[in-house]
C-alpha cells in the first residue's frame, strides 16, 4: 500500500511539473499541504494538494466551480467565492484512506500582488474504516503566475 501512495504522489508531482499550473501555494489547516491550480477556463479550474501532517500524508484533487465575484474593495482586490467535488487518498501509519471531498472557498486575489489569500471549508465522507463524515477549515495563500 505504502508503494501504491508513493507512485500516486510521483505520478501528481511529475504532472504538477509538466502542466501549465496557473498557481502555486501553501494550505494550513488539519496539516500543511502544498497546493496547485489549473485554470479550465474563466469559471472553473482543478485543484491538487499535497498534504502532511503528524505521521500522516495525503493526496487531494478537486475540481472547482467560481460560483460569484463581489466587488466589495476594488482598489485592495477581486473576491470570490468557488465550491467543488473531489477526492482524497492517504496514508496514516498502516492505514490506507479513501474520501469524498466537498470545498466551499472565499477569497481575494490582490491587484498589486500576483497573491490570493482564501479561506474553505471542507466537508469529508471517508469511505474506508466504515463511512466517517467530518468538516475541516483551512486559510491558503497562493502565488499567481
Amino acid at each position: 500500500m505504502k508503494k501504491f501512495l508513493v507512485a500516486l504522489v510521483a505520478m501528481f508531482c511529475v504532472t504538477a511539473v509538466s502542466a501549465q499550473v496557473n498557481n502555486l501555494g501553501l494550505r494550513f489547516g488539519s496539516g500543511v499541504s502544498i497546493t496547485g491550480q489549473y485554470d479550465l477556463s474563466q469559471e472553473n479550474h482543478i485543484e491538487g494538494r499535497l498534504a502532511f501532517g503528524n505521521n500522516w500524508v495525503g493526496l487531494t484533487g478537486l475540481y472547482n466551480w467560481e460560483i460569484a465575484k463581489f466587488d466589495w474593495t476594488p482598489g485592495l482586490g477581486q473576491w470570490f467565492f468557488d465550491a467543488g467535488v473531489g477526492a482524497n487518498v492517504g496514508l496514516a501509519g498502516d492505514y490506507f484512506g479513501l474520501a469524498a471531498v466537498g470545498t466551499a472557498q472565499l477569497g481575494i486575489k490582490f491587484n498589486d500582488a500576483p497573491v490570493s489569500i482564501t479561506l474553505d471549508l471542507e466537508p469529508t465522507l471517508s469511505l474506508t474504516g466504515g463511512l466517517h463524515f467530518g468538516v475541516g477549515s483551512g486559510v491558503s495563500i497562493a502565488y499567481h503566475f
